[in-house]
């Protein structure tokens, strides 16, 4: 049951986020100027905004999806000397 509540949360919370980000793009459609790092952007703010997004979605997919790898591998045991008496 706990598990349902938190998975409810997640989706309201996305949703929230998602609705903020829709209602960000559709005020900001006029034409914008990017420069950064000497390449110089030209577009449509929704468009640019939306690319921005997208990206930032994308790297913290990738950033969870490695960090989630990462934990379901086991770290190796470094091997054991023994040391026989002779």
């Amino acid at each position: 049951m706990e598990e349902k509540k938190n998975q409810i949360m997640f989706w309201v919370i996305n949703g929230l986020i998602a609705l903020i980000v829709l209602i960000f793009i559709i005020q900001n459609r006029g034409p914008v100027q990017f420069n950064f790092l000497g390449l110089r952007l030209e577009g449509y703010g929704f468009l640019v905004f939306l690319i921005i997004f997208l990206l930032g979605f994308f790297g913290g997919w990738l950033w969870s999806h490695f960090r989630h790898q990462k934990k379901g591998k086991k770290p190796e045991k470094p091997e054991r000397q023994s040391y026989d008496e002779e």
